[in-house]
């Protein structure tokens, strides 16, 4: 359907029939009809033409088309609109269905299929234009996760444990920051922020994160609506800036940094994609560097300059400056010592002294410190791991007959554990390792030593102490060595005497000289076999 007044709108700001014939769609015969209604009704201005109204408008006009519906029945755009959108849209073919059915007036028709949807079609391009979003420099700072995650280098296995990366822009100047962190939890959305802000040089007015809960929460469950979490709100106000989350669903609201993710993705992620970086700082070097290269890149938007060269042109001195201190968030928790005298946060495992173990304590956590306490009395300061699942331990807190695992299957743990068994001992082990022109290829024979010595220390002991006071003509000591000096040490202690003899004992009777004494028989009777009777054995009372 031709919309006149569009047609009659051009041709008084003097468009061409050929300009107008493309712009509105139209023939030349309707462009003419145009110029003929304008004339006839003597409009000659602009003004005129809006206040014509539908129906005068349609009268100029033989066939009665206009952008009216005319004898039609009108369609409810806004409902045909909100069935089409959602998780469960309906089809065109549906919609019309029920168009259709719709009670009609006197005198009005129903459009046909195909031009119902020419009309929502039509109807769908005019309600969504899209307008320029014009930015302040140094009001907004977005921030998001990449969706790529990354990988640390593990020298063993190969593939470490997965990384994500942090995304911020300044939409004005369109300045990237990128940093990578072992998660997506709290502490690390607020340490990237510090990050981006030591970067910039300051701190934007508003931040607009994504609506992850790190961010904002719903205000209940019959509540969908967003508000800033307490966390973050209090992180954000030690910067002297405040977070408006974009709403769900509306990845406009903070479209630059949402291409400035794609960059990130495409320039860094994929770019150091194979890399050997064993910990985040290694690879937070490796990123920074690479994002320097994509501030610095020119042309930008066009133009013979770089994102870098516009920020500090434009939007650095607006960006409010950094505090004197850093925020460290503060976190109270409680744990039980655990029997290998470690608590569990956040499962990481802290050592205490190992006289606490069965107790509850109280673990303080600024920043990246852990503070333990014990009925208010401080007992152990840990750094916060960066891993999970790891442990923490001071060796302080190790009980003393507990053996020590520090640099496990180095020089100095076996001198270690052999100072525990005696000083020859441990002279003995370090000659040993002197030997080698590769420590390590003693680290065997060092082992089977002191495994020799679990047993029996006190003989492995005094097996070096020999091999050692041997003097200069002694041969160079060894595990075959130590081997044989402890059987010699065991023989001699299994030989020599422990004090005098004592005299040999006399097995000859010795025959007594006191008569012994002669047996009583006064009283007694000698009866004969009768007294052995049946009935004489089971009568009572004495026997006759």
């Amino acid at each position: 359907m031709t919309d006149y007044r569009a047609v009659m709108d051009l041709v008084l700001k003097g468009w061409s029939v050929r300009q107008i014939r493309t712009t509105v769609g139209c023939s030349h015969t309707t462009v003419q009809k145009a110029r003929e209604a304008l004339e006839a009704s003597g409009i000659t201005t602009e003004a005129q033409l809006a206040g014509l109204s539908s129906e005068s408008l349609a009268g100029l006009f033989h066939d009665g088309r206009s952008t009216g519906q005319g004898d039609f029945v009108p369609i409810d755009y806004d409902a045909v609109a909100k069935a089409r959108t959602g998780r469960h849209k309906v089809t065109l073919q549906v919609l019309w269905g029920r168009y259709t059915a719709t009670p009609a007036a006197d005198g009005q028709r129903y459009y046909s299929y195909e031009r119902f949807r020419q009309l929502v079609a039509q109807h769908v391009d005019a309600t969504g234009l899209t307008a320029r979003i014009t930015h302040a420099p140094g009001h907004t700072m977005q921030v998001d996760w990449a969706g790529t995650k990354m990988r640390l280098f593990d020298p063993t296995a190969g593939q470490g444990p997965k990384v994500s990366v942090f995304v911020a822009s300044l939409p004005y100047s369109g300045m990237i920051f990128a940093c990578a962190c072992p998660d997506e939890r709290q502490q690390s959305w607020l340490s990237a922020h510090v990050q981006a802000f030591s970067y910039f040089g300051g701190v934007a007015e508003v931040i607009v994160p994504d609506n992850a809960s790190t961010a904002s929460n719903s205000i209940s469950a019959a509540d969908r609506n967003r508000r800033v979490n307490s966390t973050y709100e209090e992180f954000l106000e030690h910067y002297n800036t405040a977070a408006l989350p974009a709403r769900a669903k509306r990845p406009k609201d903070k479209a630059s940094v949402e291409a400035a993710v794609k960059i990130v993705t495409q320039k860094v992620i994929h770019a150091l994609d194979g890399h050997q970086c064993v910990d985040i700082d290694e690879l937070n070097t490796r990123i920074r560097a690479l994002v320097d290269a994509i501030n610095t890149a020119t042309p930008f938007r066009n133009q013979d300059t770089s994102r870098r060269e516009v920020f500090n042109e434009y939007e650095r001195d607006q960006l409010a400056a950094l505090p004197a201190t850093t925020w460290q968030r503060t976190v109270w928790k409680r744990a039980k010592v655990a029997p290998n005298f470690h608590i569990t946060v956040n499962t990481a495992r802290y050592s205490v002294p190992y006289q606490l173990v069965g107790r509850t304590v109280d673990v303080r956590i600024t920043g990246d410190v852990l503070t333990i306490f014990d009925a208010g009395e401080h007992v152990a300061t840990h750094q916060v791991a960066r891993q999970r699942a790891v442990y923490v331990t001071d060796t302080d807190h190790v009980p003393a007959n507990m053996a020590d695992t520090r640099g496990l299957w180095t020089s100095e743990y076996f001198l270690r554990e052999a100072s525990r068994i005696g000083p020859a001992t441990k002279e003995v082990i370090a000659e040993m390792i002197a030997q080698k022109a590769i420590p390590a290829q003693a680290h065997q024979s060092c082992r089977n030593v002191l495994t020799m010595g679990k047993r029996d220390k006190l003989v492995l002991e005094e097996a070096c102490r020999r091999l050692i006071d041997a003097g200069g003509a002694r041969r160079a000591v060894s595990y075959t060595a130590v081997k044989n000096m402890m059987a010699a040490v065991r023989k001699d202690h299994t030989t020599r005497p422990t004090g005098t003899t004592p005299p040999a004992r006399d097995t000859t009777p010795v025959q007594s000289t006191t008569p012994a004494p002669a047996r009583d028989t006064r009283g007694a009777y000698l009866g004969g076999a009768a007294q052995f009777s049946l009935e004489n054995l089971t009568k009572k009372g004495p026997t006759q």
